[in-house]
């Protein structure tokens, strides 16, 4: 019985407690109701971004958090706070010019609200890829890459797709990159689809259409203009060079990044056939390529330097030594420095001995008996008449950097691949 009666007793005391606490069945962030998030693309131009609801507190701060593809770091913009009531919010994300953001890349962003009393709001997260909205857009993924693409038969693009995969898996091999990043392609059907999506660069180079397409590391994304097997290749090459560096402040030099890029998606005869129309005189020292110029006659030239002595590290060291040049740059040695410690050869006897190799294909070529004494001299004159050629051709080359409406900054979009045409 009197075991009954303290059961009881308990019971009237827990009801007694209950009564007296409120039931905890709101949730912190029921002061603000009915929203309603979207987006809107106004290609190329910019994306609005839309919050709208119902609110019963004054709000102190609007936020607007993104961040593109895998990357981790977020980035913020913000919107005037607004009464309570019925809120109406728009932010603006420019993504031209100077806030230039590369189609396909995927966007992922959510609104967070603080009222004045201190509560926030958080919206779900909502992803998408920006994107001309006029366009019907496919999408085809394998592996880690997903090329998008409209108006194009989808068996070419699965055949382009598993050729682009097997080169990439030969470049993760030799850079040794374990577990690569997901890349996103986008592929522009003409000209006036690419004079909207690729950034502004040097005025010659927009005017000629010399490029035919970008890669952007920030981004893990790059966009071609055609169903060009060699620029997927050459992009997404840009793509997992940068993503071998382990220092976000590591920079290759550009006829290096480029070299390589052309080495995996090239003809390596067809180089060396057009380089024959140019002289050993017009041959820009390998240390004046830090970057890319902006006319196209330069840039024309440059990537074929680029390439060839590229091909010509490849060939004469070994594959191994390009990594171990990359992981010599990567941990902060100069270029020059870089190249002693990777072939234990300076750059300019490296430079004089693939020079020395191409010596037949230009058109000052001298042919002699290699036996003799007399030609042993005409050879070596021969070579250090090439030699200062190329160090005019420095000079001029130098001398023409200083126009910087012809020529792409260096801060700028480098990772471009030329359009052979």
């Amino acid at each position: 019985m009197r075991l009954i009666t303290c059961v009881l007793l308990a019971g009237l005391c827990c009801f007694f407690w209950l009564s007296q606490t409120p039931l905890s069945a709101s949730t912190p962030d029921e002061w603000f109701n009915e929203p309603n998030i979207y987006h809107q693309i106004e290609y190329p131009n910019k994306v609005q971004f839309y919050l709208s609801g119902f609110s019963d507190e004054d709000l102190l701060e609007v936020r607007l958090e993104y961040f593109y593809n895998s990357s981790k770091i977020l980035s913020y913009k913000y919107a005037d706070p607004a009464s309570g009531g019925k809120i109406q919010l728009e932010v603006t994300l420019e993504t031209s010019g100077p806030h230039y953001i590369p189609p396909g890349t995927q966007i992922t962003y959510l609104f967070e609200l603080t009222s004045i009393q201190g509560k926030k709001y958080q919206s779900p997260k909502i992803k998408f890829h920006y994107l001309d909205p006029s366009i019907n857009w496919k999408s085809t993924k394998s592996k880690k890459m997903t090329l998008i693409w409209h108006d194009n038969n989808e068996d070419d693009i699965n055949s382009l797709i598993e050729d682009v995969n097997e080169s990439n898996s030969h470049l993760t091999e030799l850079l040794n990159i374990p577990n690569p990043l997901p890349i996103t392609g986008v592929i522009l059907n003409n000209r006036q689809e690419s004079d909207e999506a690729f950034p502004r660069i040097s005025a010659a180079a927009s005017k000629e259409e010399l490029y035919g397409g970008f890669a952007f590391s920030n981004y893990d994304t790059f966009i071609v203009t055609g169903l060009s097997r060699a620029g997927i290749i050459h992009e997404s090459t840009h793509l997992l060079l940068d993503q071998s560096l382990k220092s976000p402040t590591t920079r290759l030099p550009a006829w290096l990044n480029e070299g390589i890029a052309m080495h995996f998606e090239s003809n390596h005869q067809t180089t060396g056939k057009m380089l024959q129309a140019y002289s050993s005189g017009q041959i820009f020292d390998i240390r004046s390529m830090e970057t890319v110029p902006g006319k196209p006659s330069e840039v024309r030239l440059f990537y074929l330097i680029s390439e060839s002595f590229v091909a010509y590290l490849f060939s004469e060291y070994g594959d191994n030594k390009i990594r171990h040049l990359i992981t010599h740059l990567d941990s902060g040695q100069p270029i020059e420095d870089a190249i002693f410690s990777t072939y234990k050869l300076n750059l300019q006897k490296i430079q004089s001995d693939w020079l020395d190799s191409l010596s037949g294909r230009f058109e000052n070529r001298v042919n002699v008996d290699i036996g003799s004494f007399g030609t042993s001299l005409i050879l070596s004159m021969t070579f250090l008449i090439g030699l200062l050629f190329s160090g005019i051709g420095w000079l001029r080359y130098k001398a023409n950097s200083h126009d910087s409406e012809d020529h792409l900054r260096s801060d700028e979009y480098e990772e471009g691949y030329w359009d052979r045409k």
